[in-house]
């Protein structure tokens, strides 16, 4: 069998429809949007259904619904499938997706903990104050300068998604984010402003995450069935334990996304499969480590087609 590697979806893979032919086909996949539902306190059935996309969009109902989407999908793929991942990992709000799949959290705590992370992102920063660049192509070591050279106090700017070797996303104060792009022209191919509610993992995030450590300590984790990678320092949980302080760092802490696949591949992942909506993951993948194929797995078609190569 190969060895290989699941990769959960983050914010902005999301889309009005995730999840609706899976769930009008699978008594199962109903259950779970149903448990779901009741765990956030609203209907994440709906949203995901029908919408509308201007709510669907706001970070502290896309976190969960994403998640649940996601997870969905799983649970479809190992249940027809067979399917034994050797490493999990998530994007961002991902790694919450791959710590449900690996039984450290159970899908309604992990709902209730992405809609509460995300009610705590919006609230962070003033409207208007905070965002996030994607930079295409970017000289890595003049960007870091660049931003060490004019943060200070509120006023900062970082790396928040080190996503491949062609995009970095830069996080932080909005007017620190024009000052840098500005900086650093000619540094980059092109700057791509992202539309997001605020400064996401940057350390704007810190007063967020302070209050998300305390949810987190009142949740029961489990051991982790299969390995996950953490954003945070592109290694393998070493234990259950470690769950509560780096789902805490990760909120202000840059996603190590590519450190995180090429350590996957280092393990000896033969093969990844992105687990939910969109293929923002597998076209990262590609680009990381173009000799290990990357899958994604959404509607049942694709499940059809891959069983018997997992």
């Amino acid at each position: 069998m190969k060895k290989i590697g699941a990769l959960f979806p983050g914010q902005g893979s999301q889309y009005v429809g995730m999840g609706k032919k899976l769930y009008e086909r699978f008594e199962s996949v109903r259950a779970l949007f149903d448990a779901a539902d009741k765990a956030a306190g609203l209907s994440l059935t709906e949203l995901c259904m029908n919408g509308p996309e201007e709510e669907l969009r706001k970070t502290y109902n896309t976190q969960p619904a994403i998640l649940l989407a996601s997870y969905a999908v799983w649970t479809v793929l190992e249940k027809e499938t067979g399917i034994v991942p050797t490493l999990l990992a998530g994007h961002s709000l991902g790694e919450y997706t791959a710590l449900v799949t690996s039984g450290t959290l159970s899908l309604e705590d992990g709902i209730r903990l992405t809609r509460k992370r995300g009610l705590l992102m919006e609230e962070a920063c003033p409207a208007g104050t905070g965002g996030m660049v994607a930079l295409i192509a970017p000289d890595l070591e003049k960007v870091e300068a660049v931003c060490k050279e004019i943060s200070h106090d509120d006023y900062v700017v970082g790396a928040a998604n080190l996503n491949s070797p062609e995009q970095l996303v830069l996080s932080g104060n909005i007017n620190a984010l024009k000052e840098a792009t500005e900086k650093l022209k000619g540094a980059y191919k092109k700057a791509i402003f992202l539309n997001v509610s605020g400064p996401f993992h940057s350390v704007l995030m810190r007063p967020a995450a302070e209050k998300l450590k305390d949810e987190l300590a009142r949740v029961t984790l489990s051991e982790m069935k299969i390995p996950v990678v953490s954003n945070v320092n592109a290694a393998p949980y070493k234990k259950t334990a470690e769950v509560v302080d780096l789902l805490y760092r990760q909120m202000f802490s840059p996603v190590l996304w590519e450190s995180c696949v090429r350590a996957m591949a280092r393990e000896g992942v033969e093969l990844f499969v992105e687990v939910g909506p969109q293929k923002v993951l597998t076209n990262l993948v590609k680009r990381i480590t173009p000799d290990i194929p990357c899958i994604h797995l959404e509607e049942m078609e694709e499940i059809d087609a891959i069983k018997g190569q997992l």
